[in-house]
């Protein structure tokens, strides 16, 4: 994890943000940065695709049901750890499905331009 001040954002490309956190994109580090619940991690395109897979794969409705248990998550990844609450795993859901639909849609965009281009 990187505290905020760790990298400059004059460099970084903003992917998508919510109230509750962020995801820019870095092209000259060619890495994203995931700013959520006060820290910032450093991940590859393959890093928050894996996260996006483990939180999507999620079943918020048993972990509400545990009585005996905290209703917490824990998710490593290679550099990172995040331990997550029900609430949180659903802000963070919102955060990488908002930043995965700009992805396709940047795509869509970049195809059709180039298809104008070519014609």
């Amino acid at each position: 994890m990187l505290g905020r001040d760790r990298f400059d954002t004059t460099e970084l490309i903003e992917v998508f943000v919510t109230a509750k956190g962020s995801i820019y994109q870095s092209d000259v580090e060619n890495c994203l940065y995931l700013t959520f619940s006060g820290k910032t991690s450093r991940l590859s395109f393959q890093s928050l695709n894996d996260l996006k897979k483990i939180i999507d794969k999620v079943d918020l409705g048993h972990m509400c049901t545990l009585i005996e248990h905290a209703d917490i998550e824990i998710i490593l990844l290679k550099d990172n750890c995040f331990v997550l609450s029900g609430i949180e795993i659903i802000y963070l859901k919102e955060i990488l499905q908002g930043a995965f639909t700009m992805f396709r849609l940047n795509h869509i965009i970049t195809d059709c331009l180039d298809r104008l281009v070519i014609s």
